[in-house]
């Protein structure tokens, strides 16, 4: 009887000091804290932490231009209080400055933070063109139309080199109010000469149907203005390889390969390459001097006939304005073209050999009147 008695007092003692807890629990003050401690952001994969001042949340790098939204990858706030986010959660750039609401565990403190999202201005060019491209063809011939533009995967000479030894492919972005186009190739250490011309086209190639632009084909003797502002971005082996422009003089409006009157071809860039034909001489425009060839080519197709130009540029360059309308004039001073006969196309692209490389347009803008 005695030990029952001292067990059921235990028992009473400990119920008794439960309650007593629980009361002291109540009558404890909740906690006013109402702090944002941290927030880590993620894009693609990639964590991006912020810094947190006052009721400023700024991130301490900038997102990539191209960035549309972010998720919460981990946030913390001051113990039992609550935050109106939670990791998982996605903001797009257009929300910011992102209100971030922090109650403490008393519901009565509220702080609110402003988050600011910020993104690079300057693009990763070959990143999105090569990684995030929204259009691409390895097709021979392939061609992909952006704005005014068509690139085509050109290569017209590739015809004599072995099944399967030689890539190219031709890409476009074309989001975010943002237009690049470029290409990549890789092509056998003996495939010498030139294989290949991917390019872009402004104007009536003679091998398409149609102009891209109505600004195109236009009589000589009715421009007045016709130069390129272009930047171009190049990685490349070792091997032969050009920068050029290669356009097109015609008899007539109608553009065909039968009247085609001169390739006119202008050189920026080259390396273990040498323009066809015969040097006649040095030619100086406003924005360079270049070297002056002129041939007759037997690599026509059949039924047309026509005079190869080229101008060389003795200093290199991958950016800079062109002026067309100044060689246009010196060739018709020569007695070479006549004023009477039609531009019909603008084309810039990488005359290949034996040599691997990327391309990217960055710009290109083409001014004719």
């Amino acid at each position: 009887m005695y030990r029952a008695i001292v067990v059921f007092s235990l028992i009473l003692f400990f119920l008794n000091s439960c309650k007593k807890e629980e009361v002291n629990d109540l009558l404890l003050p909740k906690s006013d804290q109402a702090e944002l401690l941290e927030l880590e952001l993620v894009y693609h994969q990639e964590t991006f932490l912020s810094t947190i001042t006052d009721s400023i949340v700024s991130m301490n790098q900038l997102f990539p231009y191209e960035a549309d939204e972010v998720g919460i990858n981990k946030i913390s706030v001051s113990a039992m209080a609550t935050v109106n986010t939670t990791e998982g959660d996605r903001f797009s750039f257009q929300e910011s400055p992102i209100s971030i609401k922090v109650t403490a565990e008393n519901g009565e403190n509220v702080k609110v933070y402003s988050l600011i999202l910020e993104k690079d201005t300057i693009p990763n060019y070959a990143d999105l063109l090569f990684n995030q491209f929204t259009d691409s063809n390895c097709d021979i011939y392939a061609t992909i139309a952006v704005d005014d533009l068509i690139i085509e995967n050109n290569a017209w000479n590739a015809g004599n080199l072995p099944n399967n030894s030689y890539t190219q492919c031709i890409y476009a972005y074309d989001k975010n109010d943002l237009s690049i186009v470029g290409w990549e190739w890789q092509y056998p250490d003996n495939a010498y000469g030139v294989n290949a011309y991917p390019q872009l086209i402004y104007g009536w190639k003679p091998w398409q149907s149609a102009s891209s632009t109505t600004a195109l084909p236009k009589k000589i003797e009715d421009i007045s203005t016709l130069k390129v502002n272009y930047e171009v971005e190049v990685t490349r082996n070792d091997g032969d390889y050009n920068l050029a422009f290669d356009n097109w003089i015609n008899s007539s409006a109608e553009v065909t390969p039968q009247n085609i009157l001169f390739e006119f071809m202008i050189w920026e860039d080259d390396h273990q390459l040498v323009p066809f034909g015969d040097f006649q001489e040095n030619v100086t425009t406003t924005n360079g001097t270049y070297k002056f060839f002129m041939g007759e080519p037997d690599w026509e197709p059949e039924g047309s006939n026509w005079t190869y130009l080229a101008f060389q540029r003795t200093q290199k360059r991958s950016k800079g304005t062109v002026d067309i309308d100044e060689l246009l004039s010196y060739l018709i001073n020569k007695g070479i073209v006549s004023s009477n006969s039609y531009f019909t196309s603008v084309e810039l692209g990488n005359e290949i050999g034996n040599s691997t490389g990327k391309t990217v347009i960055k710009h290109f803008d083409v001014e004719i009147n």
